[in-house]
C-alpha cells in the first residue's frame, strides 16, 4: 500500500483515522506535525487530513499482534476506496506484549499502534515525551509508507544490518531506537522527527516507480 499511499491517483486523498484509548489521546502538536510530513510527502491532490474518533475503553494491559488486529477489526471505521487511502493509528495504554520496551508499531500495511504510556516512560529531563511522541508517530508512518527497503530495495545504503528497515543514521526518524524505550538515553540530544535525505529519496523513488 505504500504506493497507493504516496501517489497522487487512484487515491487522490489521504486521510489518518485516530482510535485512542481514554486519556491516551496523542497531543495535536504530533498530529499536526505528522499531517505536515505527509502532505510534504504524499502527492495528494485533494489534501491530507486527520479525523480523531471518540476515546475507546481499556481491556488490556498488554497487546498482543493479535490484540492489534482485533483492535483495528472492532474500531476502524475508514478504509481505503477508489479515491480516498486511509491509515489507521491507534494510541494504547499499556505495552507491546511481542516486544519489551516497544513505544509504536506498524502491524499492517496501513495501520499502526502507538504505546502512549511506554512513551511517558522513555522521557527523561532531557527529552520530553511530546519529542518522543513526535518522533514516533512519525517512524510509524514512514514504515507505512515503505521505509526502509520494505517491498523495495533502496539505492542508497542506509538501512542498518543489525535493525532490518531501519536507517542506520541517527539524523533519520527511521533510526531503530525511536521506537525502543532506550531513546532518550541514546539519542539524548533529543529524537530526529524528520526523514533524512536517504529517506526522502527513496520515498521519491516509491512515488514514480
Amino acid at each position: 500500500m505504500a504506493r497507493v499511499l504516496l501517489r497522487s491517483s487512484p487515491a487522490r486523498r489521504l486521510v489518518v483515522e485516530i482510535t485512542y484509548v481514554e486519556g491516551r489521546k496523542p497531543t495535536q502538536q504530533a498530529l499536526g506535525h505528522l499531517i505536515t510530513i505527509l502532505t510534504r510527502e504524499a502527492s495528494k491532490p485533494d489534501g491530507v487530513f486527520d479525523t480523531v474518533d471518540t476515546p475507546i475503553p481499556a481491556t488490556k494491559t498488554s497487546y498482543s499482534l493479535n490484540d492489534l488486529v482485533a483492535l483495528e477489526t472492532r474500531y476502524r471505521r475508514l478504509h481505503s476506496t477508489g479515491s480516498v487511502a486511509t491509515i489507521w493509528i491507534a494510541a494504547l495504554n499499556g505495552d507491546y506484549a511481542g516486544g519489551s520496551g516497544t513505544l509504536g508499531l506498524a502491524f499492517s500495511a496501513t495501520a499502526a499502534a502507538l504505546f502512549e504510556d511506554q512513551i511517558q516512560q522513555a522521557a527523561n529531563v532531557f527529552v520530553s515525551p511530546d519529542a518522543i511522541e513526535r518522533s514516533v508517530i512519525t517512524h510509524e508512518a514512514g514504515h507505512l509508507l515503505g521505509l526502509v527497503n520494505i517491498g523495495y530495495h533502496s539505492a542508497y545504503d542506509h538501512e542498518d544490518s543489525q535493525h532490518p528497515h531501519h536507517s542506520k543514521y541517527t539524523s533519520s526518524v527511521m533510526y531503530w531506537a525511536i521506537e525502543d524505550t532506550s531513546i532518550a538515553t541514546i539519542l539524548s540530544g533529543g529524537p530526529p522527527d524528520d526523514f533524512d535525505r536517504y529517506d526522502r529519496a527513496d520515498l521519491a523513488i516509491l512515488r514514480r516507480s
